[in-house]
């Protein structure tokens, strides 16, 4: 069974939460998730993308190895934006491709977030090679954070590389997506992003 997204695993996240929730209600206990003062959520997250909820109330952290994440206990708020259009990948190794740019209409506002994209590569040359592709922010040129996939082997001409990234924005700006590979391929045949789908969470903060 394939991973759970970070969109996926959120959602069944909350879904428990307010079972949680609505089971403290109905007894004396005082919920400590969400914060019974504040309404937050906090969550660890690890490179891997596995997230479980802490009780940041009762003193629970978040391991070494782990991000920490809070977000709002009742009220989400979610940007997203996509493209279909084929983005041709240079030929030449270490290139990067703006492969999706954010829409004007969809700036984020200034605050904590974390980005998923999901960006399909599609690619018929047979030399094995490496493709990376990362979140980038505008104002800064700042790389957010990005996967790297190794390309040889079975597995056919198409992989989707999910890309986590969090950022903490002190103004309004925006966020996209580059990719490039690690070596110089020969032209002809297929080398090109043929989709990218992004979704930016706000969140009460990222430590």
């Amino acid at each position: 069974m394939e991973d759970l997204t970070w969109r996926q695993r959120l959602g069944a996240l909350l879904a428990v939460l307010a079972t949680v929730v609505l089971a403290s209600t109905a007894s004396t206990a005082v919920a400590a998730i969400p914060h019974s003062s504040t309404g937050a959520i906090t969550g660890c997250y690890t490179s891997a993308g596995a997230l479980r909820v802490v009780d940041a109330q009762a003193g629970n952290a978040c391991a070494a190895t782990e991000t920490r994440v809070e977000w709002n206990g009742t009220v989400i708020t979610a940007t997203r934006w996509s493209t279909g259009a084929i983005s041709q990948l240079p030929r030449a190794g270490g290139v990067s491709r703006l492969v999706a740019s954010q829409p004007y209409a969809k700036v984020l506002a200034a605050g904590a977030w974390v980005v998923t994209a999901d960006v399909l590569i599609a690619n018929s040359l047979d030399p094995p090679t490496s493709f990376r592709c990362y979140a980038q922010q505008w104002s800064n040129q700042a790389v957010l954070g990005g996967q790297l996939q190794d390309w040889g082997g079975a597995g056919g001409w198409h992989r989707t590389l999910t890309i986590s990234a969090t950022v903490t924005l002190t103004a309004p700006d925006y966020v996209d997506i580059y990719c490039l590979h690690d070596q110089n391929l020969p032209t002809g045949g297929v080398l090109q992003a043929e989709s990218v789908d992004v979704i930016a969470q706000r969140v009460i903060a990222v430590n």
